[in-house]
């Protein structure tokens, strides 16, 4: 690799600041434990004073192999028993979502729509920030298939994806990865709010040469400039892959950062029911360690 280049922009004292988050969403697994991501969202809004809604996604009723050889007045019976289970795990998510709510004294609201639902999406899109899990493989999902992937390309808004057993942590220390892109672009605006709060922000860039032709002639220093007039203390950092895997090494950046977030541009699209990243995207949304904001 080559010897890292650095640029620092001190911040603008007299910059002016952006309009905070004000309502932040919760997507909660009917089958995953939602302690990590209720914790996470609840400290997030606590900092912000911002509404936080929990959006349940209640799991279809599991049958197992013996009731599904049921018959005659038993299948009710059946019917009744899964019911009342997706109601009780409803209900333990639901006291454990309102005891943080009253710990950080938010206001809230809690909703609850059905497996498969189709418009899981729109509860984001009246939001500033969607905050989901990401799927663990080691354990069944009552969420609809593609969920994350969805909200990030067909949502409209921010997305911060959690990794499985992540903890709550004030966003303090922040990575951005940047390419000059439009998409990128678009992370660092939606970020604004959390990029302006933290205590360091680096802006790391990888490859320059091969990004798109919006870097300028020092690339770093016109989003380390803008970035400093809203008041974020932020570095610059521009390495070579040397032929190293981008989603890995950005990843390892994240690591060796210290990084309680990593804020990206999503690159991909969907179309005819596909959800088809880039390479870079589908690393960082499949195995970073951190929770990810991505905007596209």
């Amino acid at each position: 690799m080559n010897p890292t280049q650095q640029a620092t922009a001190a911040p603008v004292d007299d910059a002016p600041r952006v309009e905070s988050i004000g309502e932040i969403v919760v997507f909660v697994d009917g089958y995953a434990d939602p302690t990590g991501i209720m914790e996470f969202a609840g400290v997030l809004a606590q900092e912000y004073d911002a509404h936080l809604t929990g959006v349940f996604m209640r799991p279809a009723p599991a049958v197992t192999p013996p009731e599904m050889f049921v018959r005659g007045t038993g299948i009710p019976n059946v019917i009744e028993a899964r019911q009342a289970e997706v109601e009780r795990i409803e209900a333990d998510h639901r006291a454990l979502f309102d005891d943080i709510v009253r710990r950080n004294a938010l206001g809230s609201e809690w909703r609850s729509v059905p497996y498969f639902s189709s418009d899981a999406g729109v509860h984001a899109r009246y939001a500033d920030l969607a905050v989901v899990a990401r799927p663990d493989p080691a354990v069944q999902t009552a969420g609809p298939p593609g969920l994350v992937e969805s909200l990030v390309l067909t949502s409209g808004r921010p997305v911060i994806v959690v990794p499985p057993h992540s903890t709550a942590s004030r966003l303090s220390r922040i990575l951005v990865g940047w390419n000059a892109g439009r998409e990128a672009t678009r992370a660092v605006a939606d970020a604004l709010p959390l990029l302006v709060r933290a205590a360091a922000v680096e802006v790391l860039i990888i490859d320059p040469e091969r990004g798109p032709a919006g870097h300028g002639q020092e690339p770093g220093a016109d989003i380390a400039r803008y970035l400093a007039r809203h008041g974020a203390h932020v570095e610059v950092r521009r390495l070579s892959s040397d032929g190293e895997d981008v989603g890995r090494l950005l990843l390892s950046q994240a690591a060796a950062f210290g990084a309680d977030l990593l804020v990206m541009g999503a690159y991909g699209h969907a179309r005819l029911n596909e959800l088809i990243f880039g390479g870079v995207t589908r690393t960082a949304l499949h195995d970073a360690g951190l929770p990810v904001l991505m905007s596209r």
